[in-house]
């Protein structure tokens, strides 16, 4: 009787241990993939220009690659020259479109002129590249034909606002350097291609 037992004892221990074996234990669920992230711009992103300058250079600011670069450490920050006198022109371009051409001025040490031709640049009331005459709200006795390199453009002032400047492209127009299109042909072509700050008025 007790050999019995031991192996009926015996067989129910084999088929527990069976059942355990035969169940395949379930996979951890895996962690889901990490997104790689794009980089983040470091520095200032949307550039305002106002009567002090665009957004953290103005006329205290060096006229140099080292101080413009402390500004915008993301872009590509190099100096380059132009016209008959080799004057330096320091140039910012940012993946996100920026697009700054930065001068001197009456000391040719700090900078005197900035043009933001492109990407997150605004005027002080939120005016963007690419508004047309209209929207912008100019008349034209506020503006005077652009000169040398703008001279293909109409630049306007605000009301007590001499330093900066908004740049406007006349497409199609074929009128002398000097002549004021009427508001007629401004309304259909004018369109903001840049603003340009000035550390002193002309």
């Amino acid at each position: 009787m007790r050999a019995l037992l031991s192996t009926f004892a015996a067989v129910l221990l084999l088929a527990a241990c069976g059942q355990e074996t035969s169940e395949p234990s379930s996979p951890a669920p895996s962690a889901p993939a990490e997104q790689p992230k794009s980089p983040a711009l470091v520095g200032p992103i949307l550039i305002t220009f106002n009567e002090t300058g665009a957004g953290e250079i103005n006329g205290q600011t060096r006229l140099n690659v080292r101080s413009i670069s402390d500004v915008f450490p993301d872009a590509t920050v190099a100096r380059a020259s132009e016209g008959e006198a080799n004057a330096k022109v320091i140039t910012v371009r940012r993946p996100d479109g920026l697009i700054l051409d930065i001068r001197g001025g009456l000391d040719p040490e700090r900078v005197g002129r900035i043009i933001g031709r492109g990407g997150p640049v605004t005027g002080p009331m939120g005016e963007e590249i690419g508004a047309d005459w209209q929207a912008a709200g100019f008349s034209s006795t506020e503006c005077r034909r652009g000169q040398d390199d703008m001279s293909h453009t109409l630049i306007c002032h605000r009301p007590g606002a001499p330093l900066l400047g908004y740049v406007f492209d006349l497409p199609g127009f074929e009128g002398p350097d000097d002549l004021i299109p009427e508001d007629e042909v401004l309304e259909q072509t004018a369109r903001l291609s840049a603003f340009v700050w000035l550390a002193e008025a002309i």
